[in-house]
């Protein structure tokens, strides 16, 4: 049973900084392997944080002003969406 927890992103990167410091002192590789595995967890949980902040960002902007073609560039660029399959500007809907 999978159960869903709230918390905030400044405790992720605490949390993330603390696992950081934590695998600069000797410890054993099973120990530094689960650091590790955490820390990249931490990371893509980060990202996609960032990502859905983004895409809020877009999405509340008034649309046909300047601020939201920003915010939309900024979601496709934290999305890794290639240049190529963009367009130069949002459509209209």
């Amino acid at each position: 049973m999978s159960t869903k927890v709230q918390v905030t992103r400044e405790f992720l990167d605490g949390v993330k900084t603390l696992l950081d410091e934590l695998q600069n002192h000797n410890l054993e590789p099973e120990t530094r392997f689960l650091c590790q595995t955490l820390t990249n967890e931490l990371s893509a949980k980060l990202a996609a944080i960032s990502k859905r902040q983004a895409y809020t960002a877009y999405k509340t902007t008034a649309p046909g002003t300047d601020n939201r073609e920003i915010n939309r560039q900024t979601y496709l660029d934290q999305a890794d969406i290639h240049k190529n399959w963009r367009s130069s500007k949002e459509f209209s809907n």
